[in-house]
């Protein structure tokens, strides 16, 4: 009997729904609300209404396969069984380890601004912040080549600390309305910057599929997965619509042009003082760590996966330590060229948009295996149409 079946099956509905909040909620709304709110405006709250629905309808994809399937290799396994020709698996499977290496310059690249700008140090700015992003990186690549151990306890630690701070925040806004300021005016939104807001807010979402991870790990995975799945994308939605409103109630518009990356830390310090400034940043260091860690650790193993199915070159099947390849430590340094080469708005875009496409590939699962899910066709198909417009429109807005 293989491990994978022996696995005890000891987690909770309120296991797998901590797990779902810890992977969605951090590094993605600490580096980029202040971006989406540049773009979008009053319609912020829409655009992040819009991704969040985007999300449930890829949800419930995720929810039937993962009932359907429970195993925990999530979503290279749910390409695995859908579509019988490498091509199209590996394919499907490369794509989103390229968004996962490019979500990983972006978070190492926030890591970079953030540091920057808690050390103050003005001269020589963006060095300062490209020496942050790939030291980090390259210290958490290095782990991850190192030990496979689990730090499930830190993780946990982490998550409470991050959410924590966030509610804090939000309750001293709620706590403090005089502070609140006048209506911001903001210039009229274009309809290709909102489909772009949407885009860069999907990224914040992104991070519900490791739900389905756990699948292997639950009693009753089918009923477990999708309430933990709709559960955690609600709760996000209603913490991520709240922070919205905290920043464009409470921060002035010239602060959210000359620190769009940090304008929750901005709003942290108004309303809290230098204690919560500085929370904040423990925060979201602690969620960039974090996210990055993590992602190297799921992106390490996939790639040698798909070395092994020769989708990627032989050097991905080259070990270079226990639990790496030399292709790894090669993807590990094309990370690091894209943090000094790119900024980071355009790191952000196109981690948006090779998560959006490889997203659309769990529509594409699903519909080829709906029958086997007892999946709604006409749900699938709503779903990816919707997505699919949203990385249309994000895709034109580049341009």
């Amino acid at each position: 009997m293989s491990a994978l079946n022996d696995t005890k099956k000891d987690l909770s509905l309120l296991n797998v729904v901590s797990l779902g909040l810890g992977s969605i909620i951090g590094a993605g709304i600490f580096a980029l609300l202040g971006q989406v709110i540049l773009l979008a405006g009053h319609q912020t709250y829409l655009a992040f209404l819009v991704a969040g629905l985007a999300a449930i309808f890829s949800g419930y994809s995720y929810a039937k396969l993962a009932g359907r399937y429970p195993q925990s290799g999530g979503l290279t396994d749910y390409f695995h069984i859908a579509f019988k020709t490498k091509f199209i698996s590996g394919g499907l499977s490369l794509i989103y380890m390229i968004a996962s290496a490019v979500s990983i310059a972006m978070l190492a690249k926030s890591f970079g601004i953030y540091a920057t700008e808690l050390l103050k140090l003005s001269s020589n700015h963006l060095f300062y912040i490209n020496l942050f992003a790939v030291g980090i990186t390259l210290i958490l690549a290095w782990l991850n080549m190192q030990t496979a151990a689990e730090v499930g306890w830190v993780e946990t630690l982490i998550v409470i600390v991050k959410i924590s701070i966030l509610i804090v925040i939000i309750g001293a806004a709620f706590y403090q309305p005089e502070l609140k300021l006048p209506t911001i005016q903001m210039k009229p939104v274009a309809h290709f910057d909102f489909l772009r807001s949407v885009g860069v807010t999907f990224f914040a979402y992104a991070g519900y599929g490791v739900i389905t991870n756990a699948a292997a790990n639950v009693h009753k995975p089918k009923r477990t997965m999708a309430l933990a799945i709709y559960i955690t994308l609600l709760i996000v939605m209603l913490v991520y619509l709240n922070l919205a409103y905290v920043v464009l109630n409470y921060t002035p518009t010239s602060d959210l042009i000359t620190d769009t990356e940090t304008a929750i830390a901005t709003v942290a310090d108004k309303l809290l003082g230098k204690w919560g400034y500085y929370f904040l940043y423990l925060a979201a260091g602690l969620a960039f760590v974090s996210g990055i860690n993590a992602t190297f650790f799921s992106m390490f193993r996939i790639s040698q996966a798909l070395g092994k199915f020769k989708v990627l070159p032989k050097i991905y099947t080259i070990p270079l330590t226990k639990n790496a390849t030399w292709g790894n430590g090669f993807t590990t340094l094309l990370i690091v060229l894209s943090i000094v080469f790119m900024d980071f708005s355009s790191i952000v875009n196109l981690s948006s948009a090779a998560f959006l496409l490889s997203y659309l590939g769990i529509f594409a699962a699903n519909w080829r295996l709906r029958k086997e899910t007892s999946s709604s066709a006409d749900v699938i198909l709503f779903g990816s149409a919707l997505m699919s417009v949203i990385l249309v429109g994000f895709i034109i807005s580049l341009m």
